[in-house]
């Protein structure tokens, strides 16, 4: 019985691998003692990502801080605001005050009197009021403009930081697939392994078995 078991080698590492339209994206490998993973990240991903970080590192140091460019901005709309909210006030008032003039005059041939200056003072304190009403809005207007400008840096920051999540989820995604690729590889080695190791374990047995009857069939011979 010259014959032996070969009993099988121990099998190497599986890695991971994970292809998109052909093109290797995400790999688990082993190297020395390590296990490695790597992401291969596709060009128009690389630069929104890059994109993305860099807009973030500018704009950070500068989130509440309103350039003269933009200061500029901002006061052209509230002059715009106001000179809007005047030429209202004036369109309404003004007609009055020519209206009472004339009346006045035409009546008594003259503007010294006391129902003249009774009337004027009453328009007066209405387009007063109008002006006082202006200013209120046109500071209510000023710090929505500012809010405005706040809300749409944060927006825009918030949009950078979503796009650089999304690329980072995507990353791990593909990792994550490689390794599983890896580990039921490894699964496959292992239970094919063990199967080979069971059946060199059999057939040595089955060796075992035919030596020693071979040598009680020897004795009786004898």
């Amino acid at each position: 019985m010259g014959k032996t078991s070969q009993v099988p080698s121990y099998p190497s590492y599986s890695g991971g691998t994970i292809k998109v339209n052909g093109q290797k994206v995400a790999t688990v490998k082993k190297k020395g003692d390590s296990i490695n993973s790597s992401y291969n990240m596709p060009q128009t991903e690389r630069g929104i990502y890059d994109y993305a970080q860099n807009a973030l590192l500018s704009s950070l140091p500068n989130i509440n801080v309103f350039s003269p460019e933009v200061q500029q901005g901002i006061n052209s709309q509230l002059d715009a605001y106001k000179n809007q909210g005047m030429q209202t006030i004036n369109s309404l008032y003004t007609p009055l005050l020519n209206n009472l003039k004339n009346d006045m005059a035409s009546r008594f041939g003259n503007l010294n009197n006391s129902m003249f200056m009774d009337n004027l003072n009453n328009i007066e304190d209405k387009r007063a009021a109008a002006i006082s009403t202006l200013a209120q809005n046109l500071l209510a207007q000023r710090n929505n403009l500012y809010d405005q400008e706040i809300n749409r840096r944060y927006n825009y920051l918030n949009t950078m930081n979503n796009l650089q999540n999304q690329i980072t989820d995507n990353m791990f995604k593909y990792l994550n697939l490689a390794s599983q690729n890896s580990s039921s590889g490894n699964s496959y080695n292992q239970q094919a392994f063990a199967g080979n190791l069971n059946a060199a374990n059999s057939q040595w047995d089955r060796y075992m078995q035919a030596a020693q009857l071979a040598m009680q069939l020897g004795m009786f011979a004898l």
